[in-house]
């Protein structure tokens, strides 16, 4: 009877001492405040990115119709984009940012399955 009485006692203490522990760790926030240049660098390499994309498949469609001269217009808009790209990655991964072209082909991708429905 003695040992069931202690038991219990210490079971309820350590019940109490849990949830008095759980109650003051507070909430904690969930969504992460960006810096409004790390929030503009993303925006401006997400469209730098699809300039490009669009730029290859012009390319491509130049390249199908013979149109050379095209096709030279475009490599040099091409290059011109990766440039940009490159430049706003070093500027995202001096903010903190970690594999920012990676993060900025899912937010791509999440947009345009946003937009697709």
């Amino acid at each position: 009877m003695k040992i069931m009485k202690k038991t219990v006692i210490l079971l309820t203490t350590g019940l109490f001492f849990t949830v008095a522990a759980m109650a003051q760790t507070g909430a904690t926030s969930t969504t992460t405040t960006q810096n409004p240049a790390v929030k503009s660098g993303m925006k401006d390499m997400r469209k730098d990115i699809r300039d490009e994309r669009k730029d290859k498949r012009q390319r491509a469609e130049a390249l199908e119709n013979g149109n050379k001269a095209k096709v030279k217009a475009m490599n040099k808009d091409i290059h011109a984009d990766q440039k940009d790209i490159n430049n706003d990655k070093k500027q995202l991964q001096s903010e903190g940012v970690k594999h920012p072209i990676k993060r900025a082909d899912r937010q791509i991708h999440r947009q345009n399955m946003a937009h697709r429905g």
